[in-house]
């Protein structure tokens, strides 16, 4: 059964000159225990369905589903507290808080103790494959590579079921990519985590579960 899905959603906006029509009657469904890729060309409207599934917005028309029900009866900011993780192509860490501490800040928003939310940041660290060592270095101090685990870690740290990644191996080497890659299939496949990538990155989908394209604003299961 679908954790999260779309139906029959459209989104455009207008400027004083014309409407863009990003996304046109989209349905698709994600399920736990699967990795998905979303492909397509900029400005495809790929990042514009990875948003709404995250509940930075809602769509013109149509319905995302949590388990259900529609994020339109969502308080949106309790939405993306609770139930997305969201990992980016620039890792979106903390500059001036260490590697721990950005990996506790969500747990601190959830109202974690603070004692409880180091012993499980660093837990969530160790997961990703990394060691103590990188516990109290900065993200200036990292590597790309480091980072993008942080940002794993951080995710994990919210403890949903949906991880939501824009462009995660952007700004990394070819080898880090699909060290990233096979992290978050172990997820999906291992700890049942619903995981979606939106990609540019072709050598990663043999990695993949389910890959659709995005072609001006239309869905196509591969």
């Amino acid at each position: 059964m679908s954790i999260l899905s779309l139906q029959s959603v459209r989104y455009s906006y207008s400027s004083k000159y014309h409407t863009v029509e990003v996304l046109n009657d989209v349905s698709c469904s994600f399920e736990q225990g699967l990795i998905y890729a979303i492909i397509g060309k900029s400005g495809s409207g790929k990042s514009t369905m990875l948003s709404l599934m995250a509940g930075l917005d809602l769509p013109n028309e149509g319905d995302v589903l949590f388990h259900g029900i529609s994020t339109r009866t969502f308080d949106l900011d309790k939405y993306r507290r609770n139930n997305v993780a969201m990992i980016y192509q620039s890792f979106r860490l903390f500059p001036r808080l260490t590697a721990l501490e950005n990996v506790m800040y969500p747990m601190e928003l959830q109202g974690v103790s603070p004692r409880d939310a180091i012993k499980s940041a660093k837990e969530h660290i160790i997961s990703v494959g990394l060691t103590d060592k990188v516990f109290n270095r900065f993200p200036s101090m990292l590597s790309g590579g480091e980072q993008q685990r942080i940002a794993i870690a951080r995710a994990l740290a919210m403890n949903t079921n949906i991880i939501l990644a824009d462009e995660p191996t952007g700004n990394l080497d070819s080898t880090n990519s699909r060290n990233i890659i096979t992290l978050l299939a172990h997820l999906a496949h291992e700890r049942n985590y619903c995981v979606v990538v939106v990609t540019h990155d072709m050598g990663i989908l043999d990695r993949m579960d389910i890959t659709y394209q995005m072609r001006d604003g239309i869905l196509v299961k591969e």
